[in-house]
């Protein structure tokens, strides 16, 4: 509830009373905040009045004014109260639950707030006020509780109260609410066609409030990546950040910057997804410094994907509780041989999501397929491999197929069928490259490349690889970031990269000469392989490339 739907309240409060506070409603309409803020001062400078102090906390919230914004709020909602204006004192108390939540991150002070003014619009006939109270319910359920059926619940009420009431705001907003909960449940397409029509009715012009814009752009741009339909996310995240631009919200983009870097990171533009998050630090530091996890957990990713292990454990840390870290621990442990972490850390942030919850089940699945291969678990790799290809099924996105299939080659491989195996992971390299995730394509060709060697097709298996490698370095990662936890040796990410020249049959000058390391140091290199995996004797060499290949490290 913001600006636009304040201000025609604020205009039948004082209208011809305060040309003061009509300044700053005037304002708040056109999204100058400071003229805005200036103007309701001023009328409190003169007298306290319950519209003046709602209105600058309103101008104050969007201006990331927190502290500030909170208190006017608070005095305003006591004066409202006061004159026993409940509609008004709810409508003020959504305000300062959404002021709690965003700038406090303090969730049971916010969750009274929407409660109480549940309690003061009970009697009172049904308005614009009601729906907004169901729409903070079902975004908290939904975004913090991660319930998506309860979030639905909510959302199809304030749709049904926009829809009588005639506040489209409210209707569009509550449409595109439960349209991102059906995505979450798996029913893309009607999901889907939900957040289209909210969005059409946004960039049509027929939504005034900034709250509801910005929320059905930033629901939609959530679908799709909850989905992995990147190309169609990426465009709407720059029509946000051009929203964002026009009415000077940094706080709306500071929001949706993260889902941004999300994007950028997956197509491989790291400096640029880098470049989001660092700049996204500050305006977090100023409007929500609780919320300044969101850019260090996605930074620790790209790291982990860089290679850079340590400096992602310890963004990790930084990050703290954030809903993201252990999935982002749980690739970091599978990074590092240590597949049970893996594990553990991936079912621990499944067993916090409902079963509903499909498409975010997805990331964790993944990880589980992985780890429990590489700990000797298939019954349990297979069940989440299932899980995984329902998902893709309901998804119908490149992305989704392209996991499924990679999953399901390194079933295939586990097993040592090669030929299956290889189809897989070529149907996943095509379906990656299409989807745009340039990592995961690279990831998926060293795999091909293992079954190709495997079954005796050595020349395209380097072929592969090579192509694996370049992408690899194009994309600014270490050649040693793939599979890890395929290494149970303890070997270390420059060992895993000699004994991954070995498996391609290289002498010891053609690894220095590729890696730029002295011969000598290649062959301290090998003797420290040969003795982590138990290699001697004259046909050490070819245990070690054998190994190689049935560890996945080739």
């Amino acid at each position: 509830m913001s600006a636009r739907m304040l201000a025609p309240m604020l205009e039948g409060a004082v209208e011809g009373v305060d040309p003061l506070v009509e300044r700053g409603r005037v304002a708040l309409a056109a999204g100058e905040w400071e003229v805005a803020r200036d103007a309701f001062q001023a009328s409190l400078d003169e007298a306290p009045s319950a519209p003046a102090f709602e209105g600058l906390g309103v101008a104050c919230r969007w201006l990331g004014e927190q502290e500030a914004a909170i208190r006017a709020l608070q005095r305003a909602y006591r004066l409202h109260r006061r004159a026993d204006d409940r509609r008004a004192a709810a409508r003020t108390a959504v305000q300062l639950c959404l002021g709690e939540l965003y700038f406090h991150d303090d969730m049971a002070v916010a969750v009274g707030w929407v409660e109480r003014a549940a309690r003061l619009l009970e009697g009172v006939p049904p308005g614009a006020e009601h729906g907004w109270v169901e729409l903070v319910r079902g975004h908290l359920a939904l975004q913090v509780a991660r319930d998506p059926v309860r979030a639905r619940t909510h959302a199809e009420r304030a749709r049904a109260i926009g829809h009588d009431s005639g506040v489209v705001d409210v209707e569009m907003m509550a449409l595109a609410l439960e349209g991102l909960a059906l995505v979450c449940e798996g029913e893309v397409d009607e999901g889907m066609r939900r957040l289209d029509e909210a969005t059409a009715a946004t960039v049509a012009g027929e939504l005034d409030d900034l709250d509801a814009i910005s929320s059905c752009c930033c629901y939609l741009i959530d679908a799709c990546k909850r989905v992995r339909d990147f190309e169609r996310a990426s465009q709407w995240c720059e029509h946000v950040k051009g929203f964002c631009e026009q009415w000077s919200d940094r706080l709306t983009f500071a929001a949706c910057r993260a889902h941004y870097a999300d994007i950028l990171i997956w197509r491989g533009e790291w400096s640029a997804a880098e470049a989001e998050l660092r700049s996204n630090l500050g305006p977090l530091a100023d409007i929500h410094p609780n919320r300044i996890a969101d850019g260090m957990v996605r930074l620790a990713e790209l790291r982990r994907r860089q290679g850079q292990l340590d400096e992602a454990a310890r963004l990790l840390e930084a990050a703290g509780g954030h809903f993201l870290a252990p999935l982002v621990r749980a690739a970091l442990a599978l990074d590092r041989g240590d597949a049970a972490a893996a594990a553990h850390e991936a079912e621990r942030s499944l067993r916090r999501l409902p079963a509903e919850g499909v498409t975010d089940r997805a990331p964790a699945l993944e990880i589980i397929v992985r780890a429990r291969l590489a700990s000797g678990d298939r019954e349990a790799a297979q069940e989440a491999a299932a899980e995984l290809r329902a998902i893709a099924a309901s998804s119908g996105t490149a992305a989704s197929a392209a996991a499924a299939s990679f999953t399901e080659g390194l079933l295939a491989a586990s097993a040592r069928d090669w030929e299956p195996a290889r189809l897989a992971f070529e149907d996943a390299v095509d379906l990656y490259a299409r989807a745009g995730g340039r990592w995961e394509a690279a990831q998926a060709r060293r795999d091909l490349a293992r079954a190709l060697r495997a079954l005796g097709h050595d020349e395209a298996g380097e072929r592969e690889a090579r192509a694996a490698d370049e992408a690899l370095r194009g994309l600014g990662a270490s050649a040693a970031t793939s599979d890890a936890a395929a290494a149970p040796a303890g070997l270390t990410a420059r060992e895993l990269e000699v004994l991954r020249l070995i498996a391609r049959g290289r002498t010891n000058h053609e690894i220095a000469t590729e890696l730029v390391l002295s011969v000598r140091t290649v062959e301290r290199h090998i003797a420290n392989i040969y003795d982590k995996i138990g290699a001697s004797g004259r046909a050490a060499r070819a245990a070690a490339a054998s190994y190689a290949l049935a560890a996945g490290v080739a």
